[in-house]
């Protein structure tokens, strides 16, 4: 029983969070209103839900998910609001009032791909066909609601002035503690992943970024996206931001693929093209990597695949910002989440801990049911108008059976 829930939460994690897992296998080794068109199933918490003459929801999805989980995620979601307002003081308690729309860029470039997978109409899920609905999930290029050419979005204009990088740069160079070591990230080695330093270690720039950035880039985000969300400047709150050094000289170079999980990612290059070779952001989808002049901006969903371009001489910095919507509740991450927790936990129980056995097995079946409604969530549990049930059982026979001898 142990080994078949093992095998189903690896399998299912190893297609929401590769990363994730890949860690997992090497440590047991080692020890041996609703709009469900939004990224995420989405619940606007300030809005009742419409009723019809029976007392009955009325949403535009067919995902009917246990109260007690969407009530939980809303928690999540509301201690995550709380803890950005804690974290970063720009954020006033109703939110920013007033915008630097003369510094936020108005036109942007936008970038696409010729093929998208869809997933509007995913097939039901049977005990032979839930691992291929996996990886549809996962080869989304684009995530609903963006639309093809929302894979990327570049400003035409500066979002910070080449003074404003200066200053960024200057300080984190000047820092008490320097950069810091690197730890392994999303399968690039630790001697060769690019550095960086979270907004809340750095005085002048955590000042700026909440003061100054921000105002700007929150109606930037809103404009880009337009013809996709309908996004209010005064939801978006930053859920983290750091700043990042790619070094050649150093080696660390690079950073890997991997998906940011938050609504949007901003990424604003702080120094000149010509100061590097190479370098940029790979955008899943895209043959060349996107180079951006010094202050521009680059803006992708957060879920879309990217990493870091090898730089082959000099230095590269970029100011990175995570940006979420306090209204648009991310239920899917928020269940994919819960299962990561439980599975660390059942990670740091000994392998040869007989007398924890019990307690391994519980938390890895609760990682499977926390697997099982990320699934539902993410709308491939349901053929087109069909009813929903959480998929527990399909995805216990389905992976259990391919997989519980893989571990």
């Amino acid at each position: 029983m142990a080994r078949l829930a093992v095998a189903v939460v690896v399998c299912c994690y190893h297609v929401l969070c590769p990363a994730a897992v890949t860690s997992f296998i090497q440590q047991r080794h080692k020890t041996t209103n609703i709009h469900a068109s939004h990224l995420y199933t989405t619940t606007i918490i300030a809005t009742p839900q419409p009723h019809d003459e029976n007392g009955t929801i009325i949403s535009s999805s067919n995902i009917v998910p246990d109260e007690d989980i969407v009530a939980m995620n809303i928690k999540m979601h509301q201690d995550a609001v709380k803890k950005s307002e804690n974290t970063f003081y720009g954020f006033y308690p109703d939110g920013f009032t007033e915008f630097n729309v003369d510094m936020s860029p108005s036109n942007w470039t936008s970038y696409s791909v010729d093929k998208v997978l869809s997933t509007t109409n995913p097939v039901a899920p049977t005990a032979t066909n839930i691992w291929d609905t996996f990886l549809q999930l996962d080869k989304r290029i684009v995530p609903p609601p963006f639309q093809s050419t929302d894979l990327a979005k570049t400003s035409q204009t500066p979002i910070i002035t080449r003074d404003e990088c200066s200053n960024i740069i200057s300080e984190c160079e000047n820092h008490f503690y320097g950069w810091g070591s690197s730890n392994e990230r999303y399968g690039t080695p630790s001697n060769r992943v690019g550095y960086m330093l979270p907004l809340e270690n750095l005085s002048f720039t955590y000042t700026f970024i909440n003061f100054e950035l921000l105002p700007r880039l929150f109606p930037a985000i809103s404009l880009a996206f337009s013809e996709s969300l309908t996004i209010n400047p005064e939801n978006l709150r930053l859920g983290g931001c750091r700043v990042v050094k790619y070094d050649a000289a150093d080696g660390h170079v690079e950073l890997g693929m991997h998906r940011d999980g938050l609504l949007v990612t901003a990424n604003i290059a702080l120094n000149d093209l010509d100061e590097y070779e190479g370098g940029g952001t790979i955008v899943e989808g895209l043959k060349e990597p996107i180079r951006l002049p010094i202050g521009n901006a680059l803006l992708h969903p957060g879920d879309v695949k990217h990493g870091g371009n090898a730089i082959t001489s000099g230095v590269r910095y970029a100011l990175v910002c995570f940006i979420f919507d306090t209204t648009i509740v991310p239920h899917e991450k928020y269940c994919q989440d819960r299962m990561k927790a439980d599975v660390d936990a059942a990670m740091a129980i000994p392998i040869d801990d007989a007398a924890r056995l019990e307690e391994r097995v519980r938390l890895l079946n609760s990682a499977t049911k926390h697997c099982a409604d990320a699934y539902k969530f993410g709308k491939l549990s349901c053929g087109d108008g069909g009813s929903c049930d959480d998929g527990y059982e399909e995805i216990v026979r389905s992976f259990g059976s391919r997989y519980q001898t893989t571990i």
